[in-house]
């Protein structure tokens, strides 16, 4: 049983005749009376007697107009509910960030989508480890912020730059290198230092840490699974790290010395594709505005 078969058999009743009942349901005659024909052989009764002269309804026909009317109602309701939940359904973007430090770029870009689109629904995560190419595998991710680096092998993946950022030392405020405004990467050597994983990923970052930890004993440096991990040693004193120099809330409590011979590194975002995605692509032009 089908909406097409309740609709055609109300009208059929409605106006008692079949040529009629075709012309408001803008279909052929011969197409409601299959309708009719299909409806009365799935119930199993006639619901019509037929003859050249007139239609009439049968006591089943008339015992059945009460619920095919509901029925109709029914799913009409539903199918009402069903749009206005598009109209109003929440578009869900999702967000992958490097650490809790490419983490702090997010507020002010959030902000603004949520005034352009209140629809919006970011769904925000950290993935320290798993390789972009990954990432973009898990449906519920669409843009990832990080550092421009050698591990996105697939060439749908789109790497947009959003900003060319400083390298920075980053210390306690009781540290030594704490009393420079700028260092140059020799003045390092000698200090204690945090290697945060997957930094060695990108070339810039990799090529600073390799020098400034060249002269060190292995008890001079800190393996740290995450940034997360190494700024409670660099608070403490007991070392400190290597960080680009993003436009975000700086830790209290600590210094961020420029690295005045270090190379720039690019800061920007991993995405497959903006279409079909008009979330995703506002998204990408508010973050641009704001952060280039």
């Amino acid at each position: 049983m089908n909406t097409v078969q309740l609709e055609c058999f109300i009208e059929v009743s409605e106006c008692l005749n079949f040529s009629r009942a075709a012309e408001n349901l803008r279909m052929t005659q011969p197409a409601v009376s299959h309708q009719i024909n299909s409806l009365e052989a799935e119930l199993g009764t006639k619901l019509f007697n037929r003859t050249s002269k007139n239609v009439e309804l049968t006591r089943d026909g008339i015992r059945f107009i009460g619920p095919a009317s509901d029925a109709l109602k029914i799913l009409g309701n539903a199918k009402t509910r069903i749009k206005e939940k598009s109209a109003k359904e929440m578009l869900p973007i999702g967000i992958s960030c490097r650490n809790q430090q490419i983490l702090g770029v997010l507020p002010p870009i959030l902000s603004k989508l949520a005034e352009e689109m209140p629809s919006a629904r970011p769904i925000v995560k950290v993935n320290p480890f798993m390789p972009v190419d990954a990432l973009m595998e898990n449906e519920t991710i669409d843009i990832i912020f990080g550092l421009k680096n050698t591990d996105v092998t697939r060439q749908r993946i789109i790497y947009k730059e959003l900003k060319k950022c400083a390298l920075v030392c980053v210390c306690s405020e009781n540290h030594p290198l704490a009393k420079y405004e700028t260092v140059k990467t020799d003045m390092l050597h000698g200090h204690s230092i945090a290697l945060v994983s997957r930094q060695r990923d990108t070339q810039e970052i990799a090529k600073v840490i390799t020098s400034a930890s060249s002269t060190l004993q292995q008890s001079q440096m800190y393996l740290c699974d995450a940034y997360e991990c190494a700024i409670p040693l660099v608070k403490a004193g007991l070392c400190y790290c290597v960080l680009p120099q993003l436009p975000a809330e700086r830790e209290s409590g600590l210094h961020y010395i420029p690295i005045t011979d270090a190379p720039l590194v690019s800061f920007g975002v991993f995405y497959s594709t903006l279409k079909g995605n008009p979330v995703l692509k506002s998204f990408v032009e508010i973050t641009r505005k704001i952060l280039c």
